[in-house]
């Protein structure tokens, strides 16, 4: 194994931090920009927030930025585009509600130490990884970014890896993903490729499906100065 993919949010990110205040912004601004009060609730659990909670597996939780649109879209006309220029005008208020999960940098530096490359893979916006990754200074540490729109295809199909794996030169063998929704562990399910869920994010182990190893946080998977499935 020479690369650990990393979801970012909910992994690297404390979700709950800036990803359920953004959600219930947004949702709060649709409602009253298109008067759509008494549809709310109904908006709020076709993105998957229920009772304020962001569910596991949701649209939220681990679509890509053209599938939580297309659910603003089916809610309002233009509801899209009312979407993607809300994210843009809100970006400052996503930037300074972010926040790593502890011992995460601190992973990722181990990783590096023991030589593997760190690559994010994630369902966010390139331009939110970015700022992800400046803002904690991360750069030193990740090798490559998979964002969502980079690829037709999107998690769990381990086809949004093809130019990851052409440009590194490695097979399904080489590559372990982590993550905390099922999109993360089941990632490469049918190729074989071990995934490590994480119960750091919106999920519980039962959400994780796929997953051939489940812990805490990202932090749990050092040990004695090495990986605790080194030997799987």
């Amino acid at each position: 194994m020479k690369m650990i993919l990393l979801d970012k949010d909910g992994t690297l990110l404390d979700y709950g931090k800036v990803w359920g205040p953004y959600a219930r912004k947004c949702v709060d601004n649709f409602v009253e920009t298109f008067d759509k009060h008494h549809e709310k609730e109904s908006l709020e659990k076709s993105l998957g927030v229920v009772d304020g909670v962001i569910q596991a597996n949701s649209v939220v939780a681990s679509g890509t930025g053209s599938e939580i649109h297309a659910t603003f879209e089916r809610y309002a006309e233009s509801g899209s585009e009312w979407a993607k220029k809300h994210y843009e005008e809100n970006f400052d208020f996503i930037y300074a509600h972010m926040r790593l999960i502890a011992g995460a940098k601190e992973t990722m530096e181990a990783f590096h130490r023991l030589g593997y490359k760190n690559v994010i893979v994630t369902s966010d916006s390139r331009k939110s990884t970015e700022a992800f990754i400046e803002k904690f200074n991360l750069g030193v540490l990740i090798t490559d970014v998979v964002a969502g729109g980079d690829s037709e295809y999107c998690k769990p199909d381990i086809r949004v890896l093809d130019q990851l794996m052409a440009r590194h030169g490695l097979e399904i063998s080489d590559l372990v993903m982590v993550g905390d929704n099922a999109a993360d562990t089941m990632l490469g399910y049918d190729e074989g490729m071990f995934t490590v869920g994480v119960l750091s994010g919106t999920s519980k182990k039962e959400d994780l499906d796929g997953a051939d190893l489940i812990v805490d946080s990202i932090e749990d998977m050092i040990r004695d100065n090495r990986l605790i499935f080194e030997d799987k």
